[in-house]
């Protein structure tokens, strides 16, 4: 009875006239059809940013084949229709920023680091599950990063405030490590074809990032040993 009654509602405020605009549940509905284009306009605005933040001599470029493999994996999850895209930037740091809407930057360090397609398979899986998860969003809104965001957004590209673009990126970087990596870790595996060669892979790999890594950046790889548990005793469908 519920379900038909928001349906029947849904299809009245849809048929009013924009001078019903102010109807509350109409405001609703409409937000919701809007939230996956603020996301991939925020996405969008923030990625610009870190682009024009890079000095020239560190090279980043879009990578056509990481790109076109994370689209082919996100056709197993529940948000197909993103943009998804694979920026690659030329550091030897193994790094990974998902941005909402669909865009993931990538180190060459980590690229090197994933020597297995499983590897790279896992590292594209698992960012395509924090934004099907909307984990960037919701970081965003959890830092109280949105109403700044939204205000650049309705301002006009050439009167936006560079300062206050930064700022806003910046603090969104380092609080990535707050994202749910574990989640994102689990189910992102389950989007590839061969789930448990994928979990083994991605052991290995975040095994290696302890030895190499942990000892000198604690702070930003701490909860490798956390992740690489919860890999451990996952259990597979048959």
């Amino acid at each position: 009875m519920k379900k038909s009654i928001a349906i029947t509602l849904a299809l009245i405020c849809f048929s009013l006239s924009p001078a019903a605009a102010a109807n509350p549940v109409l405001r609703y509905f409409t937000q919701l059809l809007d939230e996956t284009r603020a996301e991939i306009a925020i996405g969008e605005l923030m990625c610009d940013q870190l682009l024009s933040d890079f000095p020239e001599s560190i090279k980043i470029a879009s990578d056509t084949a990481l790109s076109e493999r994370m689209r082919k994996l996100a056709e197993n999850s529940s948000r197909a229709e993103l943009k998804y895209n694979v920026l690659v930037i030329d550091s030897d740091i193994p790094d990974e920023i998902p941005l909402p809407g669909g865009t993931l930057i990538v180190t060459s360090g980590l690229l090197a680091a994933a020597t297995r397609d499983e590897q790279r398979d896992f590292v594209l899986a698992r960012n395509i599950m924090h934004m099907v998860l909307k984990h960037p969003m919701k970081l965003i809104k959890s830092e109280g990063l949105y109403p700044t965001i939204l205000n650049q957004l309705k301002t006009r590209p050439e009167s936006r405030n560079p300062e206050v673009l930064r700022k806003m990126l910046r603090d969104y970087l380092r609080n990535i490590p707050k994202l749910d990596h574990k989640k994102a870790d689990l189910q992102g595996i389950l989007l590839t074809s061969s789930p448990e060669t994928t979990r083994n892979a991605a052991i290995d790999m975040l095994k290696s990032f302890t030895i190499r890594i942990w000892p000198v950046l604690t702070w930003d790889t701490g909860d490798l040993p956390a992740r690489i548990a919860e890999l451990e005793k996952l259990k597979l469908p048959e």
